[in-house]
């Protein structure tokens, strides 16, 4: 089988006026870096965990992951994953023994990579949803303690899930030495934030986002990383969402559309203490572009299905920063 993480997902971007370009797309050749992936939950087997054989894993692989390869040389490894049907109560199991044996497959796919493949490589880990539980775990209990490993780290992209930080602070929970990202220059650092629509917050119960009794949940816009608010570069999929005209959708060619300027994010903090990116669209009804995104989840998930694609365009931006200060360095 064809590896999806070798193939090239170009993309265009739709300007405000409706006009289409596309942009350039270059598998990189002799990349400098790895990125060690971890898939979120997404597995449609019967099972509470899945089986080692990837079906629907490939997809949210190609969609999270694979355009990363423009950067760096991708390690995306199938691991027992707790499945769809062990997640929304239809499959037997035990959460506890299932996540267990999940991380498990992380944790040996981690010192599988490290003793076979790494060979002194710098590396970014990037995970979603559950995939993101496992790599903080793995972060707090194998790599942040172990200051060779943790030397390899240009950075790690955490998305959708509840990292955990000292009050007031960019390090002291899930991590001890690793801080999180201030800075598109700085490496050995940790981007994580968790998306809702500015107008719809996390609310208490909320699974992403949640402090913690002595810690802060941390959030870190991909767009603004000092702070504040930024627009996001994003990596929707096409569809007849993207623009009212018939004539200029036809001109999209590609299977990602990017749309500069609609979003903009800036993370926030509710009064329950619950982190979270807030998603604003800048609709404007006078132009023919959307004015509105998709990707509302379940309730109280905020845009969590899509908290790689709003996100990704401006992700892969600051993985060729950070990996060349890295190397500089």
């Amino acid at each position: 089988m064809d590896d999806v993480c070798d193939k090239p997902y170009p993309l265009t971007r739709v300007a405000a006026d409706g006009s289409a370009t596309a942009v350039p797309y270059v598998v990189a050749d002799d990349p400098p870096i790895d990125c060690f992936y971890v898939y979120p939950t997404s597995s449609t087997d019967a099972t509470y965990n899945s089986d080692l054989t990837a079906d629907s894993e490939i997809g949210v692989t190609t969609l999270q992951a694979a355009r990363f390869n423009q950067v760096c040389r991708i390690y995306a490894p199938t691991y027992r994953s707790v499945t769809l049907a062990g997640l929304f109560g239809s499959a037997d199991g035990n959460f506890a023994d299932g996540w267990a044996l999940a991380y498990g497959d992380v944790l040996d796919a981690w010192k599988s990579y490290l003793a076979n493949d790494n060979h002194g490589r710098p590396v970014v880990l990037i995970s979603h949803s559950q995939g993101s539980f496992h790599l903080t775990r793995l972060l707090r209990e194998e790599i942040d303690p172990n200051r060779a490993e943790r030397a390899l780290v240009v950075s790690a992209i955490l998305a959708g899930t509840s990292f955990q930080v000292g009050k007031g602070s960019d390090v002291g929970g899930d991590t001890q030495n690793m801080p999180l990202c201030r800075r598109n220059d700085q490496f050995g650092c940790i981007i994580t934030f968790q998306s809702y629509r500015d107008s719809d917050p996390p609310q208490p119960g909320a699974l992403f986002g949640k402090p913690g009794a002595t810690t802060d949940s941390a959030c870190t816009n991909p767009a603004a990383l000092a702070g504040g608010t930024g627009d996001l570069d994003n990596s929707f999929p096409n569809g007849d969402w993207v623009l009212d005209d018939a004539e200029q959708r036809a001109a999209i060619t590609t299977g990602l559309v990017d749309l500069p300027g609609l979003v903009t994010s800036e993370c926030k903090v509710t009064p329950d203490g619950y982190s979270y990116l807030a998603i604003m669209v800048n609709a404007d009804p006078a132009d023919p572009r959307a004015d509105d995104i998709p990707g509302d989840g379940a309730p109280n998930w905020g845009l969590h299905t899509i908290d790689m694609n709003v996100t990704q365009e401006t992700l892969i931006g600051l993985v060729r920063q950070q990996s060349a200060a890295y190397i500089a360095a």
